[in-house]
């Protein structure tokens, strides 16, 4: 008897979390015909694309992979289960613990620099006139047109030793060049400054929708209580749009831990001490540039940082309170 109201309970919590009904509502019973009537199959004919294309790229990849986690392969053999071994690897290698340093330096490096978008989002909501405010908007927007993979190449020429802008300039004024792109103390610092001016649009446009959507009332009993500028961010707007920083939050803890885009576009075989990061090995042990691919090897890096950024990211989501 336990068991079954157990499963009974399960199920209509369940049922609450993917019909996304209260208690109450689901007591009362579920109007199957309506869920499943004219309207709502025709919303879920529109769906069906985005979801039959999560499915076949999100899903059974993701599935693939960490099945193939536990097997030993390449391209030119078959695989063998080979149990935790390729974990075993990972932990033991010490490639990958230089890598962690590297990784960690552009984690701490990626949340200080929120702070400029959360700054300049405040900033843009505080300004009065709306067709300022809708300039700096459309300002803010445009650099969203250009894939960012342009203005990284586009950071390459300007710093380039042989032929970047800086390093001409400075040899005109008389200073040496300096190898940005080649010194492996300077290369994760270069990375970090080619997201000058670290504002970013698609999170400053969540800010700001989430500092819209707070009452004229709040900013008004502000005024009246003589609010400053500096009291009114640190005690109303940042802690307003707490809900809005925990969901970027976690997209820039998750892009941090398995990042290896940037730093593969910047990689050069001089820097490889000072760049290289878990996500950027597991790229090179699945595609290396010479010998045979480590298919198995980089599944498990691959699983091993989903499971990091996820942990991590579950700890980020409990640990910081959003305001009521």
């Amino acid at each position: 008897m336990a068991r079954k109201i157990a499963s009974e309970a399960i199920r209509d919590k369940a049922l609450r979390m993917i019909l996304d009904i209260d208690a109450d509502t689901l007591a009362k019973g579920i109007q199957w015909r309506r869920l499943f009537g004219y309207s709502a199959l025709m919303g879920l004919l529109f769906i069906l694309p985005a979801f039959l294309s999560n499915i076949v790229f999100d899903w059974i990849p993701m599935l693939d992979g960490i099945a193939k986690s536990f097997f030993q392969w390449s391209r030119y053999t078959t695989p063998v289960f080979v149990g935790l071994e390729n974990f075993r690897l990972i932990l033991t290698d010490p490639e990958f613990h230089a890598s962690l340093g590297n990784m960690a330096f552009f984690l701490a490096a990626n949340l200080v620099l929120m702070l400029p978008t959360i700054l300049c989002s405040v900033i843009l909501f505080r300004i009065r006139g709306k067709r300022t405010r809708f300039v700096y908007r459309v300002l803010l927007c445009l650099q969203m047109v250009i894939p960012g993979l342009v203005f990284t190449l586009m950071w390459i020429f300007v710093l380039g030793y042989d032929f970047g802008a800086i390093n001409h300039l400075l040899e005109r004024l008389g200073f040496s060049r300096v190898m940005f792109l080649g010194d492996p103390a300077l290369i994760k610092w270069t990375i970090v400054l080619t997201g000058i001016p670290f504002v970013s649009a698609n999170s400053a446009l969540i800010y700001l929708g989430g500092l819209n959507g707070i009452g004229e009332s709040v900013w008004e009993a502000a005024t009246l209580d003589g609010v400053g500028p500096v009291r009114r961010f640190t005690r109303l707007e940042f802690p307003l749009i707490i809900g809005q920083f925990k969901l970027n939050l976690i997209g820039v803890l998750g892009a941090s831990i398995t990042a290896y885009g940037q730093q593969l576009v910047f990689y050069n075989g001089s820097v490889h001490r000072g760049i290289m990061t878990p996500g950027l090995l597991m790229y090179f042990k699945a595609f290396p540039n010479t010998g045979a691919p480590e298919y198995g090897y980089a599944y498990a890096l691959g699983l091993l940082l989903f499971v990091v950024a996820l942990t991590v990211s579950l700890l980020a989501m409990k640990f910081v309170k959003s305001a009521e």
